[in-house]
């Protein structure tokens, strides 16, 4: 699983997370500034969530996610409201 590459490539990114299947577009991949936790910010734009229909941004924890596949599926705008330099990612090891 190569997110720095789906998010440098403007991939989508599927996975199982939290027992819901997602579609994800990729905005930035790191560390969690408070926990170390390796992260990815994404704004799902298919699948299920737990507590709110899609689309919306979330903060996935890697070691969560499952059955990951970089899609050949690309996006070519950024999502909405994004903003570079996540605040709670440190280090940032990727971002659009």
């Amino acid at each position: 699983m190569d997110l720095s590459k789906a998010i440098q490539n403007r991939n989508l990114v599927a996975f199982q997370y939290d027992g819901h299947q997602r579609v994800v577009v990729p905005a930035a991949f790191g560390r969690h500034a408070t926990s170390g936790n390796e992260v990815l910010r994404g704004y799902q734009v298919e699948g299920t969530g737990k507590s709110r229909p899609v689309p919306f941004w979330d903060l996935f924890l890697t070691g969560k996610m499952s059955d990951v596949e970089i899609l050949d599926r690309q996006f070519t705008e950024d999502p909405p409201s994004y903003s570079r330099d996540d605040k709670h990612i440190r280090p940032i090891h990727a971002q659009l």
